[in-house]
């Protein structure tokens, strides 16, 4: 009796507190509206809602992040299909098998539209587990569980249309420390709504098996409440214990840990703790005690695990419900942003090919000659951890110009095209009073592929069959700089030296190799060379691959060569200093790191780590070097922010203002990147997870102990930071609002439609000879 009447109390407040939990989205989702030079606080994060908190600014709000968090109730983990605490557990909704979170009858659930689907959760302590699930039969009355490959029972569900509770035990063989991999397998799917739907999932819980497992599973939503206590009154989650909160953070400088507890009872004055942990230490209590019938709050300095991935728990150790409110991570409220005096003029260079490791700025230790690009980075601000969201140019250029996922502009095939619906950055200026001009010397970003628009000036170098090196793509940008230059104008670069075929004039070479060559690289079959080599028809000796690295370093020093000449006619002409220069990659190059040459072949950081740095003096703070992971995505808005234009709500990316003035944003520092249908790459700082398809496997690195990525970690051997990587890229594939992906209230999708354009012979010829696609039969 007790029981059910505990459970009631539970669905109670899950109905009650539904629209409390919806406003922390949308709370967070209009954070991002602000205007960053206007220094909101919104904008870097709330400052703190009580007094002793109210002088320090939220970084991580965990309590509006509390569907990032992993709940457990009398030692369970509870998965609630249907909510936003689900798509971290699932790897969101890519190839997944899960479809989408529905709500009826006060039942919150996933279709599952497949005949198999899979979903992860981590287990701390090996031992036999009970697997208790809430599912309806749709499509299908047999369902089969794998647990890591190895087979559990199979159940006869019951009949269609009614959700109904199973109990599955896992013998402790199958268990394993760190990640558990669910298999979900189904007889059949009928059509509902469109969707093939199997079964319709309610709840997966996890518990350690025991003859004590609660026979009821409380929701996502019944954590949350509004509390008065003492006429104070706030939001805050509700521990009914033992029950844990926990949460996987990145501790920014000067972090401090801050909450207010209350007990519900004053009879009873449960105990809570909260501990802190990262990989590789032991656990740390941050506080433990008993808590009163009144707030009293606590700040806690994180000083000790600055720049660290942690857990944080939060546990009411026993009987009784502990409030929480107000839990984030706080840093001290610094100086509003600076106010920004308008560029006039604008100019995005992306040097296509060019590895950021080949670059002093981002390695010091790398021999290639670039004195020009060292001092315009010298000058600004270099974002040293920058990365691509593709590995190759086509899609990678297009979320630079709509600042779009790829997933969300769908240009990510050979035959795929920009839709005309695309907003590109080019149609703002012009609307905002611009000239602009685009000079473009790849054949990917062209008027066959919808990237002629908004331009009032075009030119493709390789469409229009123009000498496409440097010194010819900077000299016809420089001539319509000076006819434009008493105009506020923006000019779109892309030059291609960098890239096959290598061709540096012999000059450039002699920096890099001066001995006599004479094996199967040949400068103009740079680009077969590449093919044969990753195909494994021919195999390069240590100098066959010395020789393709000079040639690739010579083109490099070729360009900016005539870079520096560019900006010595923009200083002549005054216009220099007026100017934010941008310069970036749409992607690396792989010279055999991981058995490969060229591009598009993998979601290795020698293809998706790009160079990216802002020169615009008396506003850009020169020599800053910002350490924090970003996305090329983000080059659109920081543009417009500097400008002073309205950034339209279409874009996905962010402006990165905030950290050129050494201010992180409230929002987590990573990048996320594709590669076409079967790679998902979160980078986070020192971490970075790849996430396969079909099978949903997945491979850990470290950066910081591991830069070439030659030792997969696995999640025992990393838990902690493998379970930040998995909640962050869960979160973000399943959101429908990737501007807006860690909010869990998610707003509309901004998908384009899908277009695709015929490749005629000519356009094909041209592509081939900078080596995209099969050209075995030119």
């Amino acid at each position: 009796m007790k029981k059910e009447l505990f459970f009631n109390l539970f669905q109670w407040r899950r109905i009650a507190t539904i629209v409390f939990v919806m406003a922390l989205g949308i709370a967070y989702g209009c954070n991002k509206g602000s205007k960053l030079a206007e220094g909101s606080a919104s904008a870097l994060g709330e400052l703190g809602d009580t007094p002793r908190f109210s002088d320090l600014r939220k970084q991580n709000d965990l309590l509006g992040h509390a569907h990032l968090a992993d709940i457990h109730y009398r030692d369970g983990l509870i998965i609630d299909f249907g909510t936003p605490n689900r798509p971290k557990y699932t790897g969101g909704n890519w190839r997944s098998g899960w479809g989408r979170d529905l709500s009826q009858n006060q039942t919150t659930y996933t279709n599952l539209i497949s005949t198999t689907a899979r979903s992860f959760f981590q287990v701390d302590h090996v031992g036999p587990l009970s697997l208790k699930l809430r599912v309806k039969a749709i499509g299908s009355r047999n369902l089969t569980l794998y647990i890591n490959g190895h087979a559990l029972s199979t159940l006869q569900l019951k009949e269609a249309n009614a959700f109904s509770e199973y109990t599955i035990d896992v013998d402790a063989a199958y268990v394993q420390p760190g990640e558990n991999s669910l298999l979900w397998r189904l007889g059949g799917t009928k059509n509902v709504g469109g969707e093939e739907v199997s079964i319709a999932v309610d709840y997966l819980a996890i518990f350690p098996k025991s003859e004590t497992t609660p026979q009821k599973v409380p929701s996502f939503t019944s954590f949350f409440e509004k509390i008065e206590r003492k006429k104070e009154r706030r939001d805050a989650l509700v521990l009914d214990g033992p029950s844990q909160f926990t949460w996987y953070v990145t501790v920014p400088e000067q972090g401090k840990l801050g909450f207010a507890l209350s007990a519900l009872s004053e009879s009873k004055k449960p105990q809570m703790s909260v501990t802190i942990k990262a990989d590789g230490l032991n656990s740390k209590t941050l506080f433990s005690g008993e808590t009163k019938d009144y707030w009293t709050e606590h700040l806690i300095s994180l000083d000790e695990y600055v720049g660290q991935t942690v857990r944080i728990d939060m546990k009411n150790k026993g009987a009784g419900q502990i409030a929480v409110a107000s839990p984030a991570v706080f840093v001290s409220q610094k100086d509003a942003l600076p106010e920004i005096k308008p560029a006039k003029n604008v100019v995005l260079l992306i040097i296509d090919t060019l590895r950021a490791d080949k670059l002093k700025p981002y390695n010091k230790n790398s021999r290639v000659q670039t004195p020009v690009l060292d001092t315009v980075s010298d000058q600004g601000a270099v974002f040293t951890q920058a990365h691509s969201p593709e590995n190759w140019t086509k899609p990678s250029v297009a979320s630079i110009l709509t600042s779009l996922y790829p997933e969300s502009h769908r240009t990510k095939q050979m035959e795929s095209k920009l839709s005309e619906s695309a907003l590109l950055i080019s149609e703002i200026y012009r609307k905002a009073g611009y000239r602009t001009g685009s000079f473009i010397a790849n054949g990917h970003v062209s008027d066959r592929f919808g990237f002629k628009q908004g331009w009032d000036y075009y030119t493709n170098y390789i469409r229009e069959k123009k000498i496409s090196d440097a010194e010819h793509v900077f000299t016809e940008a420089s001539k319509w700089i000076e006819k434009n230059k008493d105009n506020q104008f923006f000019a779109f670069i892309q030059t291609i030296d960098p890239h096959v075929p290598y061709d540096p004039p012999g000059e450039f070479l002699q920096l890099y190799d001066k001995q006599d060559y004479s094996g199967p690289i040949s400068p103009r079959n740079t680009s077969q060379n590449q093919v044969d080599a990753s195909r494994g028809k021919i195999e390069l000796s240590s100098r066959d691959k010395a020789r393709l690295a000079a040639l690739y370093d010579a083109e490099i020093s070729y360009h900016d060569h005539h870079l520096g000449e560019f900006i010595e006619k923009l200083k002549a002409w005054g216009v220099y200093d007026d100017t934010v220069f941008v310069i970036t990659a749409d992607h690396g190059e792989e010279f055999g790191d991981h058995g490969k040459y060229g591009h598009g072949h993998s979601v290795y950081e020698e293809l998706l780590h790009v160079p990216l740095s802002f020169r615009f003096p008396g506003v850009v703070p020169k020599k800053i070097a910002v350490p924090h992971t970003v996305s090329t995505l983000d080059i659109g808005p920081t543009l417009l922010e500097l400008s002073g234009i309205k950034e339209p709500p279409t874009m996905e990316g962010h402006s990165l203002w905030p950290y050129m003035n050494q201010l992180e944003p409230a929002r987590p520092s990573v990048a996320f990147s594709d590669f076409l249908d079967n790679r998902r790459v979160i980078t986070a700082g020192r971490w970075k997870l790849i996430q396969r398809g079909g099978r949903g496997d997945a491979s850990l690195f470290d950066l910081k102990t591991d830069p070439a990525e030659q030792h997969e970690l696995s999640s025992k051997q990393r838990p902690i930071a493998w379970r930040y990587c998995r909640t962050l890229l869960g979160q973000f594939l399943g959101a429908r609002d990737r501007q807006a992906w860690i909010s869990a209230k998610q707003g509309g999708s901004k998908e384009l439609k899908q277009e695709s354009t015929q490749i005629d012979d000519e356009t094909r010829k041209q592509l081939c000879a900078l080596g995209y696609g099969n050209c075995d039969d030119e």
